[in-house]
């Protein structure tokens, strides 16, 4: 993952908080299906601009605590002013919590770029290289940390984290569902789309199993991927959905009988059918919503 990737990858998940209510109305809609993406080879850039989170001197800082229970200031908050009043407090408190999530966010695009990388050599990673290259000296947050970049590894690319052995923690870097394709051009080149092609699988399932090519382009709109630019991910969105997940066997794009104009639907292709379930694909979602 380049940098400017990872500084999408950053605004991806700082935004996500954001965005949270249209995350819900998706879920309820199960809209959440209707994220997707698209794909140009040869393309790396973005649909929305970019805020890269950097992490703090110190590391990541910890929560405020009030006076009673706080020994001492955290010295990367030394900056933001102290007043008895319960009104400076919560500001400082709202502070504290928004140095906080943009740290945070940082070490979760590192570990996602990092994760990416493991699985483009198909290397196995543990507990102790993570914290080791990437947490550091902010153990405390591990959890956080590897949960919300192994979401982001889930909805996002559609790459899976299987734990080998429990006691180690060992993980392998797998494709999320069976499927088999993850529209790269080498093992090393591009970027990962099976998450985009999921999202689209569910939202067939969702309407019928076919559904209007606009319903796929709106659910892309919705994620801030525009079916007619390049997107880092995906290339060009429109490209990648009747043309390549097409070739590969994993959607049909059909013209709608007697349409006037004409229009066209996607359904699941054989080797969809072939892969994976539509019970899987809708759990799988599910699980997603859940977590968001």
């Amino acid at each position: 993952m380049s940098y400017g990737q990872k500084r999408q990858y950053c605004n991806f998940q700082g935004e996500s908080q954001a965005r949270r209510e249209e995350q819900d109305q998706m879920n309820s809609n199960l809209s959440v299906a209707e994220v997707e993406e698209s794909n140009d080879n040869n393309s790396s850039s973005s649909t929305s601009p970019i805020l890269l989170r950097k992490i703090p001197a110190g590391g990541i800082p910890q929560y405020h605590q009030s006076p009673k229970r706080a020994e001492s200031p955290p010295p990367v908050m030394a900056f933001i002013p102290v007043s008895p009043s319960d009104e400076a407090s919560g500001y400082q408190v709202r502070e504290d919590h928004i140095v906080l999530q943009h740290a945070v966010s940082a070490k979760v695009a590192d570990l996602v770029q990092f994760l990416l990388l493991k699985y483009k050599l198909k290397e196995l990673t543990n507990k102790a290289e993570i914290i080791e290259k990437i947490i550091e000296d902010d153990v405390q947050y591990y959890n956080r940390i590897f949960n919300e970049a192994s979401e982001g590894l889930k909805l996002v690319f559609g790459i899976d984290m299987i734990e080998l052995d429990p006691f180690v923690h060992t993980y392998a870097l797998v494709i999320a569902l069976g499927i088999t394709y993850d529209g790269m051009l080498t093992n090393v080149q591009g970027m990962p789309k099976t998450g985009l092609l999921i999202i689209a699988l569910g939202v067939i399932c969702m309407h019928g199993n076919r559904v209007n090519e606009n319903v796929i382009w709106r659910a892309l709109n919705m994620m801030g991927v525009n079916p007619m630019e390049n997107h880092y991910i995906a290339g060009n969105a429109k490209k990648l959905f009747i043309e390549t997940f097409v070739q590969e066997g994993y959607l049909e794009y059909n013209p709608v009988p007697d349409s006037d104009p004409p229009h066209y639907e996607f359904l699941w292709g054989p080797r969809a059918h072939a892969e994976t379930t539509s019970v899987d694909v809708l759990e799988f979602l599910a699980e997603i919503s859940r977590i968001n």
